[in-house]
């Protein structure tokens, strides 16, 4: 089957998991989960890195509030830690 075949029937509910799993085996990606979930995860997380704004980000990944969009969109650990060496000086 091509990669870019259309299905020939409706989805299973475990066939984005059997594709994306085998992806991750084939690639040599050792993640804790390897579902379709770990790919929005990703997305996510490289448009917010790249500088998108929530709202683009949540229409891209198709969701409807900020809030469930922030779920995909975890934390960014490397602007985190900028902002924490921040030196404010001598404010108490």
């Amino acid at each position: 089957m091509s990669l870019h075949a259309s299905p020939r029937r409706p989805l299973k509910a475990g066939s984005i998991y059997d594709v994306a799993n085998r992806r991750f085996v084939a690639l040599g990606i050792d993640a804790a989960h390897r579902v379709g979930h770990a790919l929005r995860h990703a997305c996510a997380s490289r448009l917010l890195a790249e500088g998108l704004s929530m709202k683009e980000i949540g229409d891209h990944l198709g969701r409807r509030s900020a809030a469930t969009t922030s779920i995909y969109a975890k934390v960014n650990m490397e602007a985190l830690r900028a902002v924490g060496a921040f030196d404010l000086g001598e404010l108490e």
